[in-house]
């Protein structure tokens, strides 16, 4: 019996959310996004095609989407699906 190769994501989508940030987290890791008005982190995602996780970041809220984005999709590139473009 021939295996076959198992199938490969070809595509992502990033996302990102802000979330408040209790008094306990230190300050280095916290920032504020001015467009949702939010003091804390920012969880950074990205997914394939089905939904399932491909990789995550956290940063501080200050973080750009764009910043952070080139940073996912770097990070995409090392560890990542071979497939993915």
């Amino acid at each position: 019996m021939q295996s076959r190769p198992r199938p490969s994501p070809t595509a992502a989508v990033i996302d990102a959310q802000s979330v408040k940030a209790a008094a306990s987290v230190p300050g280095a890791t916290r920032g504020f996004d001015g467009g949702k008005k939010v003091n804390g982190r920012k969880r950074h995602i990205a997914v394939d095609t089905l939904g399932l996780l491909l990789a995550v970041m956290v940063t501080a809220a200050s973080v750009t989407d764009r910043d952070a984005g080139q940073t996912l999709l770097a990070r995409l590139r090392l560890f990542g699906p071979p497939r993915l473009r």
